[in-house]
């Protein structure tokens, strides 16, 4: 019967042991996971935000903004995915990126829109196509006066225009498409063009080879309509 007991005793005291073992061992655990996680949050605090890029745009007080109030957590927990959502959320911004450049530092680099014209007086297109909410008044653009749907056929067609204008020291400043048949545009030169032709080509090849002539008939010509069928229509200013 002694000899029973001793060894439940013993059994016990084995038991006890294994479980002050497993004690010690979380509560040690515990403790570098309180101090790690002390440590992420008191010790890699983000110090800086590097802003590269070509900004012409995107002015400084949006970026002090974003950066004052809408940096969330240390260089660790920092959600990169949202900061990126706020600085793309800038009108002039087109692609972001940011990376951690340990241990304090945040690098984020902008690329703006290339912008080519207005879409009307309430947005702007780049030349890639994209139409957004940019502003600025100091940029010399033409302007598309369509829907933003059909902001991509507009570009297409200012860039067969552009191409004869260019070779007589012309640009466009205003361009409308009344349907899809019909594009009237506005020179710097003052010279209003309508072609009522889905396909631009022959017409712009006419007025590319006719220019000069056209002009030397009536050097105060300000309107050429090309949607008669077997002749052009021209008109001068007063």
């Amino acid at each position: 019967m002694v000899s029973k007991l001793s060894y439940l005793a013993f059994d016990n005291i084995k038991r006890n042991n294994r479980l002050a073992y497993l004690i010690n061992f979380l509560s040690v655990m515990i403790l570098l996971f309180c101090g790690g996680l002390y440590t992420v949050k008191h010790w890699f605090t983000v110090e800086k935000i590097v802003i590269t890029g070509n900004i012409e745009h995107v002015t400084p007080v949006q970026l002090s903004y974003i950066a004052h109030n809408k940096l969330h957590g240390t260089f660790f927990t920092l959600d990169i995915a949202e900061l990126k959502d706020e600085f793309q959320a800038l009108p002039w911004v087109r692609k972001v990126s940011l990376q951690r450049d340990f241990p304090h530092t945040i690098v984020v680099t902008l690329e703006e829109y290339n912008v080519i014209a207005r879409i009307g007086d309430d947005a702007l297109l780049a030349k890639s196509g994209e139409v957004f909410g940019g502003a600025d008044d100091s940029i010399s653009l033409p302007t598309f006066y369509v829907e933003p749907s059909a902001a991509g056929v507009a570009l297409a067609k200012y860039q067969q225009i552009q191409t004869v204008l260019l070779q007589h020291n012309d640009s466009m400043v205003k361009l409308w498409l009344d349907n899809p048949k019909i594009a009237r545009f506005v020179t710097t030169k003052n010279l209003t063009v309508t072609i009522c032709d889905e396909n631009l080509s022959s017409k712009l090849a006419l007025l590319n080879q006719d220019w000069d002539k056209l002009y030397q008939l009536n050097p105060n010509l300000n309107s050429i309509n090309f949607c008669y069928k077997n002749a052009l229509a021209i008109n001068s200013k007063l």
